[in-house]
């Protein structure tokens, strides 16, 4: 891969993935792209991930292995060493969809819009999930396996740490209000779904803030909305 004047920066993060990152890391390859880098940043595995990095070395731009403070914080780390003038995060047990991809999505890329398309879930083989509208992502995130930043928004907007697993939905809602979200309707990625951001895992730090967050955000009518549909399913647990 060429790492002058990347275009896109691909980012993976990782701790004791050895089962699943090496598909990760072919599925890169196969891309193909010559305006891109890619990058891996690893919490310290012990598990023989490293090998699986050392064997694709002359395939990665940059890779890093240290203990971090989380998934968030590794992303963060790999948003200070991208060059690109986007950013994609690809996890460690996930795939693009197909090696053509980053071939169709790199023509798209021409201003500082967010880009997103979607993820096929690879449990559920469902697709996910469309268009969104400041109504629907007050009730459900993009899937960031299926987005593309502008890096001086991600330089500007890091991850909040203090959310352990949807770090990235309160980042999206953060950016809806501030910056241009323009969908693709390409499918990116097959998305891990059984992973921690596709489980049921509860970030307590995010659910206490979730209404608070809109608020700040979103519309009166928006928060509104999300308010009422927060009792409703509420209601319908406790009956």
């Amino acid at each position: 891969m060429n790492t002058e004047s990347p275009k896109i920066s691909i980012i993976t993060v990782v701790f004791n993935g050895a089962k699943t990152i090496e598909e990760t890391i072919k599925s890169v390859i196969a891309q193909n792209c010559k305006e891109c880098e890619y990058i891996i940043i690893d919490g310290g595995s012990t598990d023989g991930t490293l090998d699986i990095i050392k064997k694709y070395n002359q395939h990665i731009s940059f890779w890093k292995s240290e203990p971090d403070k989380g998934i968030y914080n590794a992303m963060n780390k790999g948003i200070i060493q991208a060059y690109g003038e986007y950013i994609y995060f690809l996890g460690a047990d996930d795939v693009f969809y197909d090696d053509k991809v980053l071939e169709k999505i790199l023509p798209i890329l021409i201003d500082n819009t967010v880009y997103y398309g979607n993820v096929v879930f690879k449990n559920r083989n469902i697709v996910y999930d469309g268009k969104f509208s400041s109504y629907k992502l007050a009730t459900r995130n993009i899937s960031h396996q299926s987005i593309f930043y502008p890096k001086h928004v991600l330089i500007k907007n890091k991850f909040k740490e203090i959310y352990n697993i949807f770090a990235d939905y309160e980042l999206n809602i953060r950016l809806y209000c501030n910056y241009q979200f323009k969908y693709v309707p390409i499918i990116i990625a097959l998305f891990d779904d059984s992973g921690a951001s596709g489980s049921n895992t509860l970030d307590i730090n995010f659910e206490k803030n979730r209404l608070r967050i809109i608020k700040k955000y979103f519309s009166s009518y928006v928060f509104i909305y999300r308010k009422f549909r927060s009792y409703i399913v509420k209601k319908i647990r406790h009956e």
